[in-house]
């Protein structure tokens, strides 16, 4: 028997060559164009047309999201550098199928179509596989002493070459994260790849850097967002001790998504309003009343009421107290930002003398090295009482002007001294926003390191998701700290986020607030989570802030070209994923995977399983 080369042990290495029975050529590179979804501009794909020797085992082990090498240029002379390329689709092909026509008599047509029934069944010469594959960006380029590496050019391929399939080692090699450390590979699988029928690959992500970078989850309704974005809160939490998240949940379905890592972890459940009831049972039902139970765990309410039970006698569950616009109207009077903001508005009025913008101006500018000289910043908000001789300054300024009684800058001083001699008290008892963003702060182990904030009603959650993020801003800010990681999680985002904003039902201020969490949060490890259905709808400057993006069933042929524009990703990869079931995942990623924008394949773990494990426990 003929010794193997060493050049030829390596390509075993890397190569599956499906116990020697897989046999392709590339037939040909198309390319395809077609305008954005914008309609502004046009963009081109390209996309592999391979033929492999149909056999009825080979066409049942390629499937989608399978990965194969093409000698390209580079390999020219040396036969040691290969483009790598991703299956997008796969159909069996017969000769006679190319010469079936309608304009044919049914009779010959009924025989052409037997013989090619009866050929799949056999290695008939008169069938193939035709499989559409597109490229990855990537090469791999074999080493003899080293092994394959993987670089990223997007080198053409030879037509008329020899396809490889790559077996699972490589595979794993080239997108799948492994830890640096000991650590189990399961604390970051989120799933088993797509793409082969006899054997299973966990699909492992870098979770650390896929928080860090910005996701979205985008998919149909009951695609599963919430279960995967559960399932990705459930692997950081055990894997990564310094992160928190912050979950805004107008579809109340994180108090039960993750209902065992609130029990067994530090955390914070909020709702608007009082939970109803006499007893802890009664409180217990309210809480399991206003929340979507997943349909496979309604069998489990019972034990699902005793964790709710344990949560709420841990003191789990809180009321937070929300202004109401008109409250905060009132409160931003007594801040210096609020204060300089009135008189800027105040040299705008119209019939305003020239002499009293003058005097406005001045005022502005004694409160401005007030605040320089005590160090204090716009973003230092309430006014306290050591402003007050300042005050009482501006007002003997404002005695010697000579004003009207009626004049609105008098009565504005004279007011604000008022207001911050006599402060509006508040319940001590109380939890308000001031509260929840020191906890979300709170470097302490003891900490809450999940708040799940139930605000059913949009225009409220918006407003408040604004106020939230601005004062972990100022505060992170301020801190010169950059612990804890903090992660913002939106469900249903585009409530947050809309493409046509709104000053009137918070969506201006919402939308501005997220912006600016993706634009610049990552310096101060303040990142996002972008869950939601309606893509389309989102404000396009804050999708382009995300790294890393999960893509399901997207029914609408325009969400899905809005994807495929946004983030690159082949429009065969996309119409792959309308056969999707319910937890198979596109993913592309810059930063969690080995490899930057290769698209995955992959079914995600389901959620429930492990939430009825630990409720049935």
């Amino acid at each position: 028997m003929k010794a193997m080369t060493r050049e030829e042990s390596i390509n075993d290495e890397i190569f599956d060559s499906i116990e020697d029975k897989f046999f392709a050529r590339l037939r040909e590179i198309t390319s395809t164009t077609r305008n954005t979804a914008d309609g502004k501009a046009t963009i081109t794909f390209r996309t592999a047309r391979i033929e492999a020797i149909y056999t009825p085992d080979i066409i049942k082990k390629i499937e989608s999201g399978r990965l194969v090498a093409i000698p390209n240029t580079m390999s020219i002379g040396t036969k040691n550098a290969f483009s790598v390329y991703e299956v997008a689709d796969v159909y069996p092909m017969h000769y006679s199928m190319l010469t079936l026509d309608r304009n044919q008599p049914g009779a010959i047509r009924k025989e052409f179509m037997d013989l090619i029934e009866k050929e799949w069944q056999t290695d008939s010469k008169s069938t193939w596989i035709e499989i559409v594959a597109a490229p990855t960006g990537y090469s791999i380029i074999l080493d003899i002493n080293e092994g394959p590496k993987f670089i990223r050019k997007n080198t053409v391929p030879l037509i008329g070459s020899k396809v490889h399939l790559l077996n699972k080692h490589t595979i794993q090699k080239f997108i799948c994260y492994t830890p640096t450390n000991n650590e189990s590979l399961d604390l970051y699988a989120v799933g088993n790849l797509l793409g082969f029928t006899d054997t299973i690959i966990p699909f492992t992500i870098n979770l650390y850097k896929l928080l860090h970078y910005h996701v979205g989850v985008f998919a149909f309704t009951g695609s599963g967002k919430s279960n995967l974005t559960s399932l990705i809160m459930r692997k950081t939490v055990h894997s990564l001790h310094s992160i928190k998240f912050v979950i805004f949940d107008v579809s109340s379905e994180y108090g039960i998504n993750i209902l065992d890592l609130l029990q067994d972890f530090p955390s914070r459940v909020l709702f608007s309003e009082d939970l109803r009831g006499t007893n802890p049972k009664d409180i217990a039902t309210d809480y399991l009343r206003r929340h979507v139970i997943p349909e496979r765990l309604d069998q489990y309410k019972d034990k699902i009421l005793d964790k709710i039970e344990k949560i709420l006698g841990d003191d789990k569950v809180t009321k937070i107290t929300i202004e109401s616009d008109a409250e905060r109207g009132m409160k931003e009077l007594v801040t210096y930002s609020g204060l300089l903001k009135m008189l800027g508005d105040i040299t705008l009025e119209k019939y305003l003398a020239a002499g009293q913008k003058i005097l406005v101006l001045t005022i502005a500018g004694m409160i401005r090295k007030f605040m320089n000289d005590k160090g204090i910043r716009d973003e230092d908000n309430t006014i306290s009482k050591e402003i007050i001789p300042l005050l009482d300054e501006i007002n003997a300024l404002l005695a010697r002007a000579k004003l009207r009684q009626d004049a609105t800058i008098l009565a504005l001083f004279n007011n604000l001294k008022i207001a911050i001699e006599n402060p509006i008290s508040r319940d001590p008892s109380g939890y308000y926003s001031t509260d929840l963003v020191k906890e979300i702060m709170d470097e302490k182990e003891s900490s809450p390191r999940l708040f799940v904030i139930n605000l059913p009603e949009a225009d409220s959650a918006r407003t408040f998701c604004a106020e939230i993020i601005n004062r972990v801003f100022r505060y992170r800010k301020n801190s010169f700290n950059l612990n804890p990681k903090i992660v913002f999680v939106f469900d249903e985002a585009q409530e947050f986020i809309p493409y046509e904003k709104k000053k009137e039902d918070g969506t201006d201020s919402s939308s501005r607030a997220v912006e600016k969490l993706l634009r610049h949060g990552r310096k101060y490890n303040l990142h996002g989570w972008i869950s939601t259905q309606r893509i389309a709808h989102l404000n396009t400057n804050a999708l382009q802030q995300l790294h890393s993006y999960f893509v399901s069933t997207m029914p609408r042929p325009y969400d899905r070209q809005l994807i495929s524009d946004t983030f690159a990703i082949d429009d065969a990869f996309m119409d792959r994923t309308l056969t999707f079931e319910n937890g198979d995942w596109l993913m592309t990623s810059f930063k969690a995977t080995n490899t930057q924008n290769v698209p995955v394949f992959f079914h995600a773990k389901d959620n429930e399983d492990f939430l009825s494990e630990k409720i049935i426990q």
